[in-house]
């Protein structure tokens, strides 16, 4: 589980309440239930109208996403793509239909299928990556539905706003409420802007990171898998993988 996801929702929220404090303010003036349910409500309304309910429902399910950590492309990884290699060395690409295929990644588990039935490679690649296109388009479009509630998130706390000042002008004539109803009215600002930049943007830029990272797991097995596929020895494949394997490795731990 990644932490850091956690720790960083946190430690915004503490850093906006600490300065809060520091100004002089009452946590009291903070809590508003109204502005909450304004800026929430309406935010995720707006999400729904842009999404159908399938895309809106997988934008919830891959919220597990920003509290994974990447998966890692290192030379277990290729070490697999090795073992596969010297088997279709050894007994042809039927020796694919007799492989154990349970706990393999399914993108790799398609791609050894495909090559047990004896399919070509121009048709392993055209399938494999018309598979990686459909997983990148189906993922990213519903990690924005987070991307869209931030952009939406904002124009709401200032739609609360505008809403908590037509509220105070009904008391103009009442000066001593003036200045908390005014309080009030800016705390929906300050929701929108809050949840936007500390839950709903990071946490589109997480998911995305981790639907890239899954991606170039997933190409390391394309690049092996047609290597095996053009019938290239093991050690081939390893010198021709084995940098790819370094730099992402490095890249994740950057």
């Amino acid at each position: 589980m990644d932490l850091l996801t956690i720790f960083g929702a946190l430690l915004g929220t503490a850093a906006i309440a600490t300065g809060f404090w520091l100004e002089g303010g009452h946590f009291s003036t903070l809590f508003q239930l109204e502005a909450f349910v304004i800026v929430l409500g309406g935010t995720l309304s707006a999400v729904m109208i842009q999404n159908t309910w399938a895309r809106f429902f997988d934008g919830i399910k891959q919220l597990h996403l920003a509290f994974m950590k990447p998966r890692t492309v290192d030379r277990e990884s290729l070490s697999v793509l090795l073992e596969w290699g010297d088997r279709a060395k050894l007994n042809g690409m039927l020796a694919f239909e007799s492989l154990d295929t349970s706990g393999i990644n399914p993108f790799a588990r398609r791609g050894l299928e495909l090559l047990a039935n004896g399919v070509s490679t121009a048709v392993l690649e055209d399938a494999l990556q018309r598979e990686l296109a459909a997983y990148e388009r189906n993922r990213m479009a519903a990690a924005r539905i987070w991307q869209q509630a931030g952009g939406y998130a904002p124009t709401f706390g200032i739609l609360g706003a505008v809403l908590g000042l037509v509220h105070v002008t009904g008391h103009i004539l009442e000066p001593a409420q003036l200045g908390a109803g005014i309080a009030a009215a800016f705390t929906a600002t300050l929701y929108g802007l809050a949840i936007a930049n500390i839950v709903f943007l990071p946490l589109y830029g997480k998911i995305k990171a981790q639907v890239e990272s899954e991606l170039r797991f997933r190409r390391l097995y394309l690049d092996g898998l047609l290597a095996i596929s053009r019938k290239e020895s093991p050690q081939t494949i390893e010198t021709r993988l084995a940098g790819e394997v370094r730099e992402r490795s490095a890249e994740l731990l950057a």
